[in-house]
Order: structure tokens, then sequence, then C-alpha cells
């Protein structure tokens, strides 16, 4: 009897040693002083106020001021008229047909390049978040390849091939006798083509992400109850992966709308507000119209993230 209560005794004291490491083992790590975070990032706090905060703080005063470009072509750089503030150059701006319609066209181009990138980077995201494919690497060499490219080299590289002497136009050339396409890296649709190529690293990116957050046990689950292919499509991935997507809209819809490389080497039959905002700062020397032009650019590109982000659930979505 005594043997037998030892060997419970042990048994029972063997089973509560494991409940206890693992219950030991089970707590979470200490919680660091709230400070100890807030002084990590306060280098980024202060390089985001000194390259984006200031500067605005700065565009607000000058673009109510009374420029040369209201005292006369002939007024000095610094002259300022006095009067105190004004919203003249806002007046201006919105009486403006070319700056309205560079403001129109801009709008359109990135709102075009935000809808082009996720259809075009949807099928390669979905491949290396979820297939396992023989040289995955070099898919995400080539589809990471244009953010070592600046703007200037990505227009360049669209005139050597939708130029007027560009690849594609000889190639359209020889196979149907006229040159198709020839100057289209000037239009509309050639600047859409040059934006996108520079937005893919950003679309494929995100939407990679969205792939690998997706529950694989709701996909089965799905399978398994006789839901096909387009019903899990549109019941279950599209849900999922929604935020994401809008979140690459704004994303790529934000980064288009502040281009400047790409649009000054392409941009010679459309208006645009980057090269507007250029044009008035250092051609016409008018610096409270540029700081104003610059903030109404930003303004909507807020206003279109903000939208973006009231659609979204899960606003952490929002910008990756």
């Amino acid at each position: 009897m005594s043997h037998a209560r030892q060997a419970e005794g042990g048994g029972a004291g063997s089973t509560r040693e494991p409940v206890r490491r693992s219950a030991r083992r089970g707590r979470g790590p200490r919680e660091g002083r709230p400070w100890t975070g807030a002084l990590l990032c306060l280098p980024l706090a202060l390089f985001l106020a000194a390259a984006f905060v200031a500067p605005l703080t700065g565009l607000l005063p000058q673009s109510l001021e009374r420029t040369p470009g209201m005292l006369g072509l002939g007024a000095p750089a610094d002259a300022v008229s006095p009067g105190g503030p004004t919203l003249a150059n806002y007046r201006r701006a919105f009486s403006s047909r070319g700056d309205l319609a560079a403001f129109r066209n801009s709008l359109v181009l990135s709102a075009a390049v935000a809808v082009a990138s996720i259809v075009l980077c949807l099928p390669p995201a979905w491949l290396l978040a979820r297939q396992r494919l023989p040289g995955r690497s070099l898919l995400r060499t080539v589809l990471a390849l244009p953010l070592t490219f600046s703007g200037v080299i990505v227009g360049f590289l669209a005139i050597l091939v939708l130029g007027r002497l560009g690849l594609l136009p000889a190639v359209l050339r020889v196979l149907t006798g006229e040159p198709l396409l020839s100057g289209s890296a000037y239009t509309l649709g050639g600047l859409v083509a040059a934006y996108v190529y520079f937005e893919v690293p950003r679309a494929t990116l995100t939407l990679e992400a969205a792939f690998q957050r997706l529950d694989r046990e709701q996909q089965v689950a799905a399978a398994t109850l006789g839901a096909g292919p387009v019903r899990r499509l549109f019941r279950i991935t599209l849900p999922q992966v929604w935020p994401a997507l809008l979140s690459t809209l704004a994303v790529t819809f934000a980064a288009s709308m502040g281009s400047f490389g790409v649009a000054l080497i392409l941009a010679k039959r459309l208006e645009l507000v980057p090269l507007s905002i250029y044009t008035e700062y250092t051609g016409f020397l008018d610096q409270g119209y540029a700081a104003a032009l610059c903030l109404l650019l930003a303004g909507a590109t807020l206003a279109a993230a903000a939208v973006l982000r009231a659609l979204t659930r899960d606003g952490d979505w929002i910008y990756g």
C-alpha cells in the first residue's frame, strides 16, 4: 500500500511539474516602460517634423502673400506687396483654366495608374504568396527593379519603347506597315504605362502581404461544403483582401499625384500639377502661387486617402 501511494504521489508530482513549467513558459514578456518606446521613435518623429511639418508650416504663410506674380514681371523675386495676408493665390488657382485642367489631368492619371497597378499586380502577388514557384527569388528581383530607377530614367525608358522612333512602333511597322503607337509615350496612355511601371513594387508588396494573411482553413472548409472557385473568390478572398486593395489604391494614387521625374520627361501634351508648380517657382518666380498649388495638391491627395481609409474597416492597412 505504501509503495502504491508513493507511486501515486510520484506520478502526481511528475504531472504537476510540467504544468507549472508550461504555466511559467506561457507567461508573456514583461512590458517595458512607456517612455522607452517613445524614445526609440523620437528620431523618426524629429525627421518627419523637419521633412514634412516644417515645410508645410512655411508654405501656408507664403501662399497668403502678394508675390511678384501679382506685382508684375518686373518685380524682384523677393518682392512682397503690403496689405497683409490674402487669398488671391487660391482664387487664381480655382479660376485658371490651365491649372484646373492640370488638376483634372493629375486626378485622372493617378486614378488610372492606381487601378491598373492593382489589375496587373494581383496575379504575381498571389503567386508569390500562395505558390512555391521555381525562380521565385528572380521574380521578386524583377518586380523590385523599378525601385532602383529614378523617374527621369523611367521616362527615358518609355521614350525608347513608345517614342516616335521607339522599339514597339518599329516592330509594329514591320508587322503592319504602319508605325502604330508612334509617339504614344507623350500621351495619357504612355504616361499611365510609365507610372504603372514605377508603382509595380509598391502594389505587389502590399498585395502579397495581404494574400499571405489569408485564412487557408476557411478556403478548405468552403471547398469541402461545395463552394466553387468563383464563390470562394467573392465570399471569402475578396472580403479578406479588400482593405489591402484600398491600401494599394491609396499608396499608388498618392505617389502618382506627386510624381515629377516621369512627368518632366513625358508630359509634353498634358498639363500636370507638379509641372505647374515647377514652372511657377522657377520660370515665373511666383513663390506664393507655387506654394498655394503645393498645398492644394497635398490637400487633394490627403482627401483621397481619407476617403479610402473611411471605406476600410481596418484602418491599419492604409499605407501598409
